[in-house]
């Protein structure tokens, strides 16, 4: 089995991507936001874990997996970390492109990451603050990227399956 992780930033999309690889497999572990001020429900989720997913193409299966995106759960990206064929960073156009550096400055130094195909997902694009900053930054790090909605069902296993098929290439 290969295995791709989807990493990033809190609040990035990484749950509904993964979720929407395909629906009916996905395995998640959100839970639900608690304002600490208040001790009131948000309404909004949060992964407190590793969310994961399954793709079958050519023959091959390929496992999505999600890490958590705030900082308390980094040692999960170490753990996560140890084995991976492909990388996907999901970044919110309208976060500081600095969050996206550090992640992936994280997974580079993993020994998996030099072989791995990789790819970086801008989401949110209509809310973009400083669109010159983030392609700057896109074009420093030098990784393929592309724009995607992850509650678009269609584009985010297009996306999956064009992973895969670079890394079944590779």
């Amino acid at each position: 089995m290969k295995k791709v992780i989807v990493c990033g930033r809190y609040n990035a999309g990484k749950t509904t991507f993964i979720k929407n690889i395909d629906p009916e497999k996905f395995a998640g572990t959100e839970v639900d936001e608690i304002d600490l001020s208040s001790f009131l429900e948000r309404g909004t989720t949060t992964t407190v874990g590793v969310e994961v997913n399954f793709l079958s193409l050519d023959g091959y299966e390929f496992m999505f997996m999600g890490v958590p995106g705030q900082e308390r759960f980094d040692f999960i990206w170490e753990i996560a970390g140890g084995n991976f064929d492909g990388i996907v960073f999901l970044h919110p156009s309208h976060e500081d492109p600095k969050s996206l550096e550090r992640v992936i400055n994280f997974f580079s130094k993993l020994q998996p990451y030099e072989k791995a195909v990789k790819r970086i997902l801008i989401t949110f694009p209509d809310a973009a603050q400083n669109p010159r900053s983030l392609l700057t930054t896109l074009k420093n790090v030098n990784i393929p990227f592309e724009v995607i909605d992850p509650r678009d069902r269609s584009r985010v296993r297009a996306a999956a399956e064009s992973i895969a098929k670079e890394i079944i290439a590779t």
